[in-house]
Formats: structure tokens, C-alpha cells, sequence
């Protein structure tokens, strides 16, 4: 069996990226400009906001795809986001951690692959 690409068929994305943030403003373009590529070949990043009182939102606007308000806490907000979130994958990332080159590769090659979790060091 030929394994599909994580952005093939129909249906919305395959892979979101779900960002919990919290008064990122200074960094949180450099976190997301990395990921326009994966946008760039369809995947979803959805922004979720825990009451910043800087830019972050406005900073974060026009390189994702969906912001959302959320309670404050981690937790609550990466719910939320996943509530939302339309691909079958789902990657929760902090705004201060880079992924490796090789993400969306390694992501690509688990797509068809019973349910699972993961992580990069």
C-alpha cells in the first residue's frame, strides 16, 4: 500500500498545528514563518490566544489561519484549538520551539498509521 501524503484528498487539511500563545508579540513571527511553507501545501495553523495584552494577535494574523480566543492555561487553550482544528493530524506546538527540517516528512510518513502520539525532542 502507498502511503498518501499528508495534505492529499478531499476533505480540509490532514495536519493542524495548533499554537497556544500568551504575550508572544516579539517572537511569535519568527515561530511562525517557518510553518508557511506546511501552509503553503495546505495544512492548517490555528492560533490560540490566552488574553495577551501585546500584538501577538495582531502579529499572528496574516501568518495563520485561524485565531482564536481562549481561557488562559496550556491546557484549556490547546483544547480549544483542537476542538477546532480540522486536520486528522494534529501537532500542538509552543511558540518557542522550532521543529527539526525533517518534521513534515516525518509527520508525512505517519499519516496513514493507527492512532499514535509522538513528540520531537
Amino acid at each position: 500500500m502507498v502511503a498518501r501524503s499528508l495534505l492529499e484528498g478531499a476533505g480540509g487539511p490532514r495536519i493542524s498545528v495548533v499554537v497556544p500563545v500568551l504575550n508572544e508579540g516579539a517572537g511569535i513571527g519568527a515561530a511562525l514563518q517557518p510553518l508557511q511553507a506546511w501552509r503553503g501545501k495546505g495544512a492548517e495553523i490555528v492560533i490560540v490566544d490566552g488574553g495577551s495584552s501585546d500584538d501577538t494577535v495582531l502579529q499572528a494574523r496574516d501568518l495563520c489561519d485561524r485565531v482564536l480566543d481562549a481561557s488562559r492555561g496550556r491546557a484549556r487553550q490547546m483544547n480549544a484549538g483542537a476542538a477546532v482544528a480540522r486536520g486528522r493530524l494534529l501537532l500542538f506546538l509552543h511558540a518557542d520551539t522550532q521543529l527539526p527540517a525533517d518534521a513534515f516528512a516525518m509527520l508525512d510518513a505517519l499519516v496513514d498509521m493507527p492512532r499514535l502520539w509522538g513528540r520531537f525532542d
